[in-house]
C-alpha cells in the first residue's frame, strides 16, 4: 500500500480533530491534575525529581552553561546531573519559560500533559501515513497515547518523552522505500531528538532501526550499511558527545549489577496485568510488580492479530518483527538477547529497567493495530449508515479500556524567607535533615529539598537520582547519629554552612530534641525558622571547623 501523502484541507481539519479527541482523553484521565497544574503533582517523588531537572537547566543555562551537568545535588561530586536523564533537549525548550519567571512546577505539569497529546499525535501521523486510513490512526494514537504503560510511568517524565519515536519510523519508512541522502539525514534527526529527550527510549529506538534496516534490506546488504550509516552514524555521533558526563561518572557508580537488571526484567504475566490506577483493570495489578505493569488493552491485541492476518505485506512484515524483538528487549534477563546486549554493547550496561521497551511493543502494536482497524474500516464500509459508528465504537471502547486515575496530591507553593535568603549566601551549602538510611534509598525524602532548592540554588549535601556516589552513602552512615557531636563534626569535614532542620509531623518530639541538642552545641548557630508544607523548619549556620593549634 502506498503511503498515503495528501496534505489536503480535509486532512488538516481531520488531524486537528484528533488532536481534540486526544485533549479531551488526557483531561479525561487527569482531570485533577489539568485543573491545578500549578499546585498539583503526581504522587511519587520522581515527580518532583523531573521539576528539580527542568528548572536546573533553565537556571544554569543562563548562569553557568560550562557547568551544566555539575548540578547542586551530592556535594561536592561533579556531574551529579549525569547521575541520571538530563533530558537535555526538552529541558533547553522549555528553559524560556522559566526565565520569563514561570513556576517550575507549572512548567513541568503543563508540559507532561502534553506529552500525551503529543505521543498521540505523532503515532496518528504515522499509522494514517501508512495506513491512508483516518479511523486507523485515531485507533493508533489512542493506544500509543493513552496505554495503562502511560500511567504506570505518570509521574516518569522521560518516560512519556516518546513522540520522536513513531516520527523516526515514519522517517525510516521514507527512507528505505525511496532512499535518498536528506531523508536518511531526517532519521538521523529524530533519533538524535529522542536520545537527548529520553536515553533509554534512543538505545531501544537504534538497536529496534538497526535490525530492521537490516531486516529490510537483507537481499542487498550493501544498501543495509549505507542505509544504516546515513541514518544512524549522526546520531551515534549526537550520542557519544551527549554521554561523555556519563561515561565520565562510570568510574564513580559503575554499571547496572545483573541481578537489579533482572528484578525489572519483564515476563509474559507482566503482559495481562495493568497499573492499580487503570479504572477498568487495576484489579490486575497484583499479577505484575511496579515498572512491570504491560497491559496494552483488548482492543488492541484483537486489532493486532486481525492486522497480522494474512495476507501480509512487506510492511506488516517488518512491523511484526520489530514487535518481537521489542518484546525480547522488555523481556531482559529473561529473554535471549539481552544478556549479550548488555554483554557488548555499552549503554546497556546503565540501564536498569528492559521493560521499559515496551515502548516499542506500543509502537508496533499501534501500527499493526492500524491494519487491523483498516481491515475492520473496509469491511464496514459497505454499511454506510452504521459503518463509521461501528468505527467510531472501536476507538470508544480502547479509550474507556485506557481510562486512569493516577494519584495527585496539593503541593504548598509557599517557600520561606529563608529558603530564598539562602539564594543570597554565596558560601552557603546546605545540609537538610532528617535523612533516609543506605538501605532505604527509595525513601524519596530528598527530592522535597531538591525541589526547595529551586528556590535558591545553593549546593546540597543531599540529592536523589538514579545512581549514588559512595560519598552521599558514606554521609547517610555517618549522620544516622545526627545532631550528635561526631555526625557535625564530619558535616563541617564535607563542607557543610548551613543545616535546614526539618519537623517530622508522625515524630515531631524527635525535631524538638534536634532543636535542643543543637541549641547547647557552640558550632552551630540560629539563623530563623519557619514552615514548610505545614511543618516546623529551623535554619542554622554551620561554623567551619577551628583549625588545630599550634
Amino acid at each position: 500500500m502506498a503511503e498515503h501523502t495528501t496534505f489536503s484541507k480535509s486532512v488538516w481539519i481531520r488531524t486537528a480533530a484528533a488532536a481534540v479527541l486526544y485533549i479531551l482523553l488526557t483531561i479525561a484521565n487527569a482531570l485533577p491534575l489539568a485543573a491545578r497544574p500549578d499546585a498539583r503533582i503526581g504522587q511519587h517523588g520522581d515527580a518532583y525529581f523531573s521539576v528539580w531537572r527542568l528548572a536546573w537547566v533553565a537556571h544554569q543555562l543562563k548562569t553557568s552553561p560550562r557547568h551544566l551537568f555539575d548540578a547542586n545535588i551530592f556535594y561536592p561530586e561533579p556531574r551529579t546531573l549525569a547521575y541520571s536523564d538530563a533530558m537535555l533537549l526538552p529541558a533547553t525548550v522549555l528553559a524560556p519559560f522559566g526565565w520569563a519567571g514561570t513556576p517550575p512546577l507549572l512548567v513541568y505539569n503543563v508540559f507532561l500533559l502534553s506529552t500525551f497529546v503529543l505521543n498521540a499525535l505523532a503515532a496518528y501521523v504515522l499509522v494514517y501515513r501508512l495506513v491512508g486510513s483516518y479511523a486507523a490512526g485515531l485507533l493508533a494514537g489512542v493506544i500509543f497515547g493513552f496505554s495503562p504503560y502511560r500511567f504506570e510511568h505518570f509521574d516518569h517524565l522521560e518516560m512519556q518523552l516518546s513522540f520522536w519515536i513513531p516520527l523516526a519510523a515514519l522517517a525510516w519508512h521514507r527512507a528505505v522505500e525511496r532512499p535518498t541522502t536528506r531523508a536518511c539525514l531526517v532519521v538521523a534527526a529524530t533519533v538524535s531528538a529522542q536520545v537527548l529527550s529520553c536515553i533509554y527510549y534512543g538505545i531501544f529506538l537504534v538497536t529496534w532501526l538497526s535490525v530492521l534496516t537490516a531486516l529490510w534490506f537483507w537481499r542487498t546488504p550493501m544498501k543495509a550499511v549505507k542505509a544504516g550509516t546515513l541514518m544512524l552514524f549522526p546520531a551515534m555521533v549526537v550520542f557519544a558527545l551527549y554521554s561523555l558526563p556519563y561515561l565520565g561518572n562510570r568510574s564513580r557508580v559503575g554499571d547496572r549489577p545483573a541481578g537489579e537488571i533482572a528484578g525489572y526484567s519483564a515476563t509474559l504475566k507482566d503482559f495481562v496485568s495493568a497499573p492499580a490506577s487503570n479504572r477498568l483493570y487495576g484489579w490486575t495489578y497484583r499479577f505484575g510488580v511496579p515498572e512491570r505493569h504491560l497491559f496494552p488493552g483488548l482492543v488492541a491485541a484483537v486489532l493486532l492479530v486481525v492486522g497480522l492476518w494474512p495476507p501480509l505485506d512487506r510492511r506488516r512484515v517488518v512491523h511484526a518483527a520489530g514487535l518481537l524483538l521489542a518484546l525480547q528487549l522488555a523481556l531482559g534477563t529473561n529473554g535471549w538477547i539481552y544478556g549479550l546486549l548488555y554483554d557488548w554493547v555499552l549503554p546497556y550496561r546503565g540501564l536498569r529497567v528492559p521493560a521499559r521497551a515496551d515502548i516499542l511493543i506500543l509502537l508496533g502494536t499501534s501500527v499493526l493495530a492500524g491494519y487491523g482497524m483498516a481491515r475492520l474500516a473496509a469491511w464496514v464500509r459497505r454499511w454506510r449508515r452504521t459503518g463509521p459508528a461501528v468505527l467510531a465504537l472501536v476507538v470508544g471502547l480502547a479509550s474507556v479500556e485506557y481510562l486512569s486515575r493516577p494519584a495527585v496530591h496539593d503541593v504548598d507553593t509557599y517557600v520561606s524567607t529563608w529558603y530564598r535568603m539562602l539564594g543570597t549566601m554565596p558560601d552557603a551549602v546546605v545540609f537538610e535533615w532528617p535523612v533516609t538510611v543506605p538501605w532505604r534509598l527509595g525513601n524519596m525524602v530528598d527530592v522535597n529539598y531538591m525541589y526547595r532548592s529551586t528556590a535558591h540554588w545553593r549546593p546540597l549535601l543531599n540529592g536523589y537520582s538514579g545512581f549514588y556516589p559512595q560519598s552521599y552513602i558514606k554521609l547517610l552512615i555517618q549522620v544516622r547519629p545526627f545532631p550528635n557531636s561526631r555526625s557535625i563534626r564530619y558535616l563541617q569535614e564535607v563542607g557543610a554552612t548551613v543545616l535546614v532542620i526539618h519537623e517530622d509531623r508522625h515524630s515531631p518530639a524527635k525535631y524538638q530534641r534536634a532543636l535542643e541538642r543543637l541549641a547547647r552545641d557552640p558550632k552551630v548557630q540560629p539563623l530563623g525558622s519557619g514552615v514548610e508544607n505545614g511543618a516546623r523548619v529551623t535554619f542554622f549556620r554551620l561554623l567551619p571547623p577551628q583549625a588545630p593549634r599550634p
